[in-house]
């Protein structure tokens, strides 16, 4: 079992080699925590899984320079198990296990109103210094891997920079308490020959006591508010052991505008609530028993068909059809790159293809498509479903930080006792055409945590692309959650009926407190006449 301090490093000084460096130099954007995306994306996306003390990490290497330039260096306490993943499985997971808000409408509004919804590599680097020793140096799917191990943090932090991995001049102080813990260094490049469209994510093998997400010193380069979106697959519902658990207020919600308005919104309440939290919580998206998660995932048996089906075509079908076909990126990026032309088109047109190479080029590129497609694509399926089918309980959490509230690492524990999080949330809207114009009311339902609770009577018109405007926090609710027991309530709103435009007398809502002081007026006047008349 790895040591709680190794374990919660095993990851952390991997944001600081990345972040650390000078925006001017050739690196960009190679870890966890610097890709630059607006405020309504997840910015970060990592796949834990833990059974008993192993945990399996899957991370998106998030890269925007040159393919000669690209670099990844991550501190480990022992050498781990490397494999890689597929970025199309994380985007499809992402689009399965995106919330759902659904508006259920009842009534009728009136007319005027409107209502518009692992082999050996190629080689080691030269000029190794001493007190550097380079363990192992292996192929993982398009990465040339190097093990690494020293007993030096000043040559270590020389030969880091001499191989365009500058750690600034504060490379030996950072180095020196991993190396003093006797741990090993993973050094990630890109392979000759290969574009940055190669790059997949790197998936970690390794003991720990908990999963942990590195972020204290990404706030070297990291913009407001950016998104962290963790999936974690366990025993039962994953929840924050040192940060916040927040419940936005669903009442704020753009329910009104369709569902993809309705996620962005959420998005943008999940961030003023964290806000509102202290800058340090995280929002369930997600919690449950998800058995077919995978199931309509791509996998490799779609590549293997297609390699079986053009087996016996000629090579500008093959390619045509392995560019079209599928639309992989990284498939169409090595095409492009071994077949280079200007006009894009090209590549799905066999008789175009074959008129613009030479058949030894077009036979050449079809073997390096058909060794990529067999040695990478197909493992690199394989093994991002094989750490999601499982029966494993599966929780989906989000949040949003900023600079100045990245100073601590969430670590995450698993709770048997809490609840599901259902995918979906749930709204009726009423209307009803009354003599004094359209009144609706909103009334949150399933998923919200407030079942059932009206929340908006309003005498306006329906919104149809932008929520009313209220007077409420975005937090609904701030809890301390641990790997037992409920969630410690540090606050929760209770927030009155917003009443939204002028209401009549008789209304049941604001009206009836006109009508009562009506009535308390008049038994006062009654009451004083008859005590002028008893007198």
């Amino acid at each position: 079992m790895v040591n709680n301090m190794n374990s919660s490093r095993l990851l952390l000084i991997l944001v600081y080699f990345l972040l650390s460096i000078p925006f001017s130099t050739a690196w960009s954007c190679g870890g966890f925590f610097c890709q630059q995306l607006p405020i309504n994306q997840a910015a970060e996306q990592i796949v834990f899984r833990q059974e008993g003390s192993q945990i399996t990490t899957m991370v998106q290497i998030t890269y925007s320079g040159t393919a000669e330039n690209f670099g990844w260096v991550l501190p480990v306490p022992t050498t781990p198990e490397l494999s890689i993943g597929n970025n199309q499985t994380f985007l499809e997971l992402e689009r399965v296990t995106r919330p759902q808000f659904l508006l259920t409408r009842e009534g009728n509004a009136c007319p005027v109103d409107s209502d518009d919804s692992n082999d050996v590599a190629d080689g080691s680097p030269d000029d190794i210094p001493e007190g550097v020793n380079i363990e192992e140096a292996l192929r993982v799917g398009p990465f040339d891997a190097l093990i690494i191990s020293s007993d030096d943090p000043n040559a270590l932090a020389a030969w880091l920079a001499d191989n365009n991995l500058d750690l600034s001049s504060r490379g030996e102080e950072l180095l020196a308490p991993y190396i003093a813990e006797n741990m090993k260094f993973v050094v990630l490049r890109l392979q000759r020959n290969r574009a940055v469209g190669d790059i997949q994510p790197i998936i970690l093998k390794y003991e720990s006591d908990k999963p942990s997400i590195p972020i204290k010193l990404t706030a070297v380069a990291a913009e407001d508010d950016m998104g962290v979106l963790v999936w974690l697959l366990g025993s039962a519902r994953a929840v924050p052991d040192n940060y916040l658990h927040v419940i936005p207020n669903y009442t704020l919600l753009n329910w009104y505008a369709g569902s993809r308005n309705a996620y962005a919104s959420y998005q943008n309440l999940v961030t003023v609530a964290m806000n509102e939290a202290g800058g340090q919580g995280f929002a369930s998206d997600y919690a449950g028993n998800f058995p077919n998660l995978t199931s309509t995932f791509t996998t490799s048996q779609q590549y293997s068909n297609l390699l079986n089906e053009f087996q016996s075509t000629t090579s500008a079908a093959f390619i045509s059809a392995f560019f079209g076909r599928i639309s992989d990126a990284q498939i169409q990026s090595s095409i492009q790159t071994l077949l280079p032309h200007d006009n894009v088109s090209i590549y799905f047109d066999p008789e175009a293809l074959s008129a613009e190479f030479t058949s030894e080029q077009l036979d050449n590129a079809r073997t390096s498509i058909t060794d990529l497609v067999q040695n990478e694509i197909i493992p690199s399926f394989d093994n991002s479903l094989d750490i999601l089918n499982t029966d494993l309980y599966l929780t989906r959490l989000y949040t949003t930080l900023s600079a100045d509230e990245m100073i601590s690492d969430p670590t995450f524990v698993f709770n048997s006792e809490m609840e599901d999080q259902p995918l979906q949330r749930r709204a009726l809207l009423q209307t009803d055409c009354t003599a004094n114009g359209t009144r609706w009311t909103l009334t949150l339902g399933e998923g919200t945590d407030r079942e059932g609770e009206l929340v908006i009577d309003a005498y306006d018109d329906i919104p149809s692309n932008t929520p009313p405007e209220l007077t409420q926090n975005s937090a609904w609710q701030i809890a301390k959650t641990d790997v037992e027991g409920s969630p410690e309530i540090n606050s929760q709103e209770d927030f009155p009926v917003a009443r939204i435009g002028d209401r009549p007398i008789d209304d049941d809502g604001g009206g009836a407190l006109g009508v009562t002081l009506l009535i308390i007026s008049l038994l006062i006047i009654m009451i004083g006449y008859l005590a002028r008349k008893l007198e």
